[in-house]
């Protein structure tokens, strides 16, 4: 393993280990702001999940695109963390009741 592919899994692992602090704020913005009364509990909590996801993935972006890697790779593997983050994410709030 070279030293952008270390490079790029720690950015990656330190945003996904991030992410449950994204989730707090994302949920109180979202609550505070008022938007939860428009939205149905699911919905809610998808929006809620896919903000960090969004925010993961871009800054994982960005990172592969400084290290110049092939957009197949940047993109299988933005999806894989995209997919388990989100689902992650989404059980994480199902199980607290957010809603």
């Amino acid at each position: 393993m070279d030293e952008d592919s270390m490079a790029i899994e720690t950015t990656i692992g330190i945003l996904v280990l991030l992410s449950p602090l994204m989730l707090y704020w994302t949920v109180a913005f979202l609550d505070t702001s008022g938007i939860d009364r428009y939205l149905p509990s699911v919905l809610f909590i998808a929006v809620s999940a896919l903000v960090p996801v969004l925010i993961v993935c871009s800054l994982s972006f960005l990172v592969m695109q400084h290290f110049k890697r092939s957009c197949n790779w940047i993109r299988k593997t933005l999806t894989l963390v995209a997919v388990f983050l989100f689902a992650a994410l989404f059980i994480l709030l199902s199980m607290i009741g957010v809603a």
